[in-house]
């Protein structure tokens, strides 16, 4: 299978890059020229070339906030230095989110907001992409007393965004949220009331991981949603492009949604969809719960291994054992990319018993390849997508699903869940929702079923919202 780089945008990217630093520098005493830093940034540039830090996720923790912007820049700029990066884009998230969960006190918000924006002017070559300050109220959200104070801040932030600079403007990623009534209505309002749409080149979502749980009882996959009014902003402009952020939506089921959903659009609406996704969770499957995965060519499926050291030895999908696997992986990687082959020893007990952690280059060439799966399995649905998306078409509507439960089972594992199952079998409906493009059915939906995520606190009375 040729690997073409993916969409997948890496977020909290400064742990990773900071131990590629010290394993390069040889802190430890394991590195042996392993790779260089040129070739590390030819490899993301060819597998995961979007990197995204949030602005505001050590403001917590600040104790001089008039000093804190150039903290960041500093943050930034050695990450740069490590040149590990020099192919790659740096995407500035907001810290909206540290807002929504009280990690930013709310008599410091103005002042924040000050920051962040006379940081995106000022320090605009640190960065290649920026978030619009986007506010949500979160659970237990401090910041507003009622959905007034939601509009009232959002409509300032956005509209402060719609009047940055060309130059910073058009780095600008708007953001439009849908996850509950009144988050609907309010985004919807700032979006087409102050026509700002179509003032910015990139646009996005968020609330994807947010009260999850409510996602099974929606009869489509849920960021059609923000989808279709975005889409419907398109056509009123004559746009033929749409680059569409999803923020969290980085699990391997929805990436095959993805691509069937590009060319579903493209086919009806003549609208080019580039959609980016992110994740911050890359590595902790692998450093904290010790999975890895990879996927598998032959078989066409992922597979997810338990690494931890009781069962390295242990026999994994036939003869193999778990040690077998991952040095058939990590051999392949370093094989495609040039990277210097590591010692047989270090890859049948990849444990490194005298820290009690895996060795050090077999750690890092495993958190390397964890970014190559990531395009091996995009490149993956990008395939499945074009064989199955005719079935559709053909309104072979009951092999069309069969096909997608399939794909997404061998997304997973092999396993079948019964969020699989709903979000496979509502394949259909997202597809017909996106033929019609009507806001009006995705707002009942959010009205019907997103209302058991409302933030009812923030009504004015005491009345009982359902």
């Amino acid at each position: 299978m040729r690997i073409d780089r993916s969409s997948y945008v890496c977020a909290g990217f400064e742990s990773f890059s900071k131990m590629m630093d010290n394993y390069c520098l040889n802190k430890r005493g394991f590195f042996e020229d392993n790779f260089t830093r040129d070739e590390v940034a030819e490899f993301f540039n060819k597998t995961c070339n979007k990197f995204l830090h949030s602005y505001g996720q050590n403001f917590y923790d600040c104790r001089n906030i008039s000093k804190y912007s150039d903290v960041e820049e500093r943050r930034l700029t050695r990450c740069k230095a490590m040149k590990f990066f020099d192919k790659s884009e740096f995407i500035l998230d907001s810290g909206g989110f540290q807002i929504s969960i009280n990690r930013i006190a709310k008599e410091h918000v103005h002042t924040f907001i000050d920051l962040y924006h006379t940081f995106l002017v000022e320090r605009s070559h640190l960065y290649d992409k920026a978030f619009v300050l986007d506010i949500p109220p979160g659970p237990g959200c401090q910041m507003f007393d009622s959905f007034d104070d939601v509009y009232d801040l959002n409509l300032l932030t956005y509209k402060r965004a719609s009047n940055l600079p060309i130059h910073v403007k058009e780095k600008m990623i708007y953001i439009h949220h849908f996850r509950t009534p009144k988050l609907w209505e309010i985004y919807t309002k700032i979006m087409m009331e102050e026509e700002l749409f179509n003032q910015f080149n990139y646009h996005g979502t968020g609330g994807i991981v947010a009260n999850s749980a409510s996602d099974v009882n929606i009869p489509c996959i849920i960021y059609v949603l923000p989808l279709i009014p975005l889409l419907n902003q398109c056509k009123k402009y004559g746009r033929t492009k749409l680059n569409f952020h999803i923020l969290g939506g980085a699990n391997y089921r929805d990436i095959f949604f993805y691509e069937l959903f590009k060319l579903h659009i493209m086919r009806k609406h003549q609208i080019e969809v580039n959609i980016t996704y992110d994740s911050s969770g890359m590595f902790k499957a692998l450093l904290v719960a010790r999975h890895f995965l990879f996927f598998d060519e032959k078989l066409k499926c992922v597979n997810t291994i338990d690494v931890r050291s009781a069962n390295i030895n242990k026999r994994f999908k036939g003869n193999r054992k778990v040690h077998d696997m991952i040095r058939e992986e990590v051999d392949s990687l370093t094989a495609r990319h040039g990277f210097k082959k590591i010692p047989e020893y270090r890859l049948k007990d990849i444990y490194n018993t005298e820290i009690d952690s895996i060795h050090d280059d077999v750690k890092h060439y495993m958190m390397l390849h964890l970014f190559e799966t990531y395009a091996r399995v995009e490149g993956y649905c990008k395939e499945r997508a074009l064989e199955i998306y005719p079935l559709y078409v053909e309104g072979n509507h009951q092999k069309f699903s069969e096909e997608v439960f399939d794909t997404t089972k061998r997304l997973n594992n092999e396993k079948i869940t019964k969020k699989q199952k709903i979000k496979s079998q509502s394949m259909i409906k997202s597809l017909d929702m996106l033929t019609d493009l009507d806001e009006d059915m995705c707002k009942y939906i959010v009205d019907k079923v997103l209302v058991s995520d409302e933030f009812n606190e923030l009504f004015h009375d005491t009345t009982l919202k359902f």
